[in-house]
């Protein structure tokens, strides 16, 4: 007769057992690879001087995609037909008259302020937000619903300005928005509320629409301001037949990560 105690001790034994036996044709998991763990695991570390001492404004993150939706300007700002008599006499300005205004700017502002060319310049309809993977189908869709109303508009830019950015770490000169403001402030409204749908940032409450062309590292933004008169002297002058400075808006892009989706305009 077995005592109480011996009975437990038997069950604790085949427990064991069980637990320690493998089912027939299957093996046990093998250890994940160190450099597996390493990428999973690794945190990416942004090199200013890999991107002309910019910042982050925010930190890279995994599964996590910068995102901005805006109006493409450089596209219709240099394909004009009536440049073609300048781009062959000045074959090394590839953007015709807007890149000489940039040019002449950048000669003004030297030696004090080292002024660099913004590649694609742009009409900001919202501010920089962070979208996760598993939204941006979900969000892409909304967004092209809710803009599937807005019609097809120009815009004309009617002076410069100098904004800088929320960091205080880069300043922009750029070209202010005169004629389209209607249309661009109903198409941040309508995204805004897109936005407020992920608990995301809307567009700022007092937003100044502009396209900025020019760009530096740190908040020189008085130093520029007392060179505003001069500037606009120069972007007065190369207002003529060649540099029109009204465009047709006829898609916006929503950018994530590096994927670029064009949203049509009607």
């Amino acid at each position: 007769m077995f005592s109480s105690l011996s009975l437990l001790n038997e069950y604790e034994s085949e427990e064991e057992l069980i637990e320690n036996v493998h089912p027939e044709n299957t093996s046990p998991r093998l250890p994940l690879p160190n450099s597996f763990k390493l990428v999973s695991q690794e945190e990416v570390k942004d090199d200013p001087k890999k991107h002309e001492g910019r910042i982050r404004s925010y930190p890279h993150q995994r599964g996590n995609w910068n995102s901005l939706i805006y109006v493409p300007c450089m596209r219709n700002l240099v394909n004009k037909s009536y440049f073609a008599p300048y781009l062959f006499k000045h074959k090394n300005r590839k953007n015709g008259p807007f890149d000489l205004l940039r040019d002449q700017i950048i000669d003004l502002c030297q030696p004090k302020i080292e002024m660099k060319k913004i590649e694609e310049p742009h009409i900001s309809l919202t501010r920089t937000f962070i979208l996760l993977y598993h939204w941006i189908d979900d969000f892409v869709a909304a967004v092209k619903k809710s803009l599937g109303i807005m019609l097809r508009y120009d815009v004309q830019f009617d002076g410069l300005k100098i904004y800088c950015n929320e960091e205080r770490n880069r300043t922009f000169l750029a070209m202010s928005v005169g004629f389209g403001k209607m249309e661009i402030t109903k198409s941040v409204q309508l995204l805004d509320k897109c936005l407020s749908e992920y608990k995301l940032h809307p567009f700022y409450n007092e937003a100044s629409f502009h396209m900025s062309f020019l760009w530096c590292l740190g908040d020189k933004k008085k130093e520029l301001e007392e060179l505003l008169p001069e500037m606009n002297k120069v972007f007065e002058a190369n207002l003529n037949d060649s540099f029109d400075v009204t465009i047709p808006v006829t898609r916006y892009i929503c950018k994530i990560g590096n994927k670029m989706y064009n949203i049509n305009l009607k």
